[in-house]
C-alpha cells in the first residue's frame, strides 16, 4: 500500500511562499484537433478561463491557430512524443526497446523505442528545434520521455516487482558496462540471465545510468528549443508516482529523476488521471506535494475529465473534487485531459469554468 506523506511543518513553510501574490495559475487544455472556427475556440477559452493550450503538433504547425491563439492571448505549448513513436518502429522494428525476458517492451497501444539509439535521438532533437523554429510556440511540453511502461494500468496494490524494466537490447547493455566498468559472467548469455544478474547485484547502478538516458534526452531537446527561442517555457510529463511508490518505480522502471529533470525545466507535469489509476481526488494534491518538497519548482498536474480504461462512472463530484485537488497549493495550475472530451459533458465544462473564474 502507498504511503501518504505527513510533514506538516516542512509543509508550513513550503506554502507560506504560496500564500503570497504570485505568478497567474496556467489553466491547460490538451487539445488534438479542432475542425470548427478557431476564433471561437478561443473566444470559449477567454471566457471559461483557460489561458494556455497544449497542443498537437498539428495543430501547431497551422498558421491560423497560431494566429488566433495569439490575439487572444492564449499561451500555446507544442506536445511533443520522444520514445514513444509507433511509426518508427513500424519502419524499423529493429529499434524496438527490449525487456528483462528478452521481448520487445510492448503492451496494448504502448511501445518503446531503446533510448540508446542515437541515430534516433539526434531525429528527435533535430524535429523539436525544426518545431520551435518555425511555429514558434510559446512552450515545448515533452511527453513520453522515460523507459517503457503502461503506468495507466498500474493500481495502487499492484507488486513492484512485477513491473516492467528495460530496455536491455545489445546497445543498452553494451554501453551499461563499457560506461560503468561492470562485467558480466562469461557464462550468462542469454537476455534473461544477464538482465537478471544486474538487477540482482548492480541494480543503484543499472539505475542511475538508465536515467542518465532519460535526463540527457531532455536536457538536449531543452537546450535546442532553447537555442531557437532563449525564452521558450519547457514542460515535462511524469509518470504519477511518489518518490517511494512502487518501491521507487518513478526512477527504477520509468528512469525519470524528478530531481535532476526539474533543474532545466520550468514545469513538472504529472499525469494525475486519479479515476484512471483507482486513485481518490485527494490523491492528485499528494503527487503535487511529493514532487514539490523533491524540487521546490512549478508542479503543473494534468488531470482527466471523462471516464477512460476502467467502466466505473466518473462522476461531476468526482470531477470537481479533482478539480480543486489539482489546484490545491503548491498546485501551478492545471491541464485537462482534454477539450475534445470536456465539450462533449457540458456539466463538466461549466464546472470547470465556475471552479477556475472563482479563483
Amino acid at each position: 500500500m502507498m504511503k501518504y506523506l505527513s510533514l506538516p511543518f516542512i509543509f508550513l513553510l513550503l506554502f507560506s511562499a504560496c500564500e503570497k501574490e504570485g505568478p497567474q495559475m496556467l489553466i491547460g487544455a490538451k487539445i488534438y484537433e479542432h475542425s470548427g472556427s478557431y476564433n471561437l475556440l478561443f473566444e470559449e477559452w477567454n471566457q471559461m478561463g483557460i489561458n494556455t493550450g497544449f497542443c498537437s503538433q498539428e495543430l501547431i504547425s497551422d498558421r491560423d491557430f497560431m494566429k488566433e491563439a495569439r490575439e487572444h492571448e492564449i499561451s500555446t505549448f507544442v506536445i511533443f512524443p520522444v520514445f514513444f513513436n509507433p511509426e518508427a518502429l513500424a519502419q524499423s522494428p529493429h529499434i524496438a526497446a527490449i525487456n528483462r525476458n528478452g521481448e520487445v517492451a510492448a503492451e496494448e497501444w504502448v511501445e518503446f523505442v531503446c533510448p540508446s539509439r542515437e541515430d534516433y535521438r539526434q531525429q528527435v532533437v533535430e524535429k523539436a528545434r525544426h518545431i520551435v523554429r518555425e511555429h514558434q510556440p510559446d512552450g515545448i511540453s515533452i511527453d513520453f520521455i522515460r523507459h517503457f511502461v503502461y503506468w495507466e494500468k498500474v493500481y495502487p496494490q499492484r507488486d513492484p516487482a512485477s513491473l516492467p524494466v528495460s530496455c536491455f537490447d545489445s546497445l543498452c547493455l553494451n554501453h551499461f558496462l563499457a560506461e560503468t566498468g561492470i562485467t558480466v559472467p562469461g557464462e550468462l548469455s542469454t537476455i534473461p540471465d544477464q538482465a537478471d544478474w544486474i538487477l540482482n547485484n548492480h541494480e543503484n547502478a543499472w539505475t542511475a545510468w538508465r536515467s542518465k538516458l532519460i535526463t540527457s534526452m531532455a536536457e538536449v531537446i531543452a537546450r535546442a528549443a532553447r537555442e531557437e527561442k532563449p525564452d521558450i517555457l519547457i514542460n515535462i510529463h511524469l509518470v504519477p508516482w511518489a518518490k517511494e511508490d512502487f518501491n521507487g518505480a518513478i526512477q527504477k522502471v520509468a528512469g525519470q529523476d524528478i530531481g535532476a529533470l526539474s533543474k532545466f525545466s520550468d514545469y513538472l507535469s504529472p499525469m494525475t488521471y486519479a479515476h484512471m489509476v483507482k486513485q481518490p481526488p485527494s490523491w492528485v494534491h499528494h503527487i503535487v506535494e511529493d514532487i514539490y518538497i523533491q524540487t521546490g519548482g512549478a508542479v503543473l498536474p494534468s488531470i482527466q475529465v471523462g471516464k477512460a480504461y476502467l467502466e466505473t462512472e466518473f462522476d461531476l463530484v468526482e470531477f470537481r473534487e479533482t478539480m480543486e485537488a489539482a489546484l490545491q497549493p503548491p498546485s501551478s495550475g492545471v491541464i485537462i485531459w482534454s477539450w475534445e472530451r470536456l465539450i462533449t459533458e457540458p456539466e463538466k465544462a461549466d464546472l470547470f469554468k465556475d471552479i477556475v473564474t472563482a479563483q
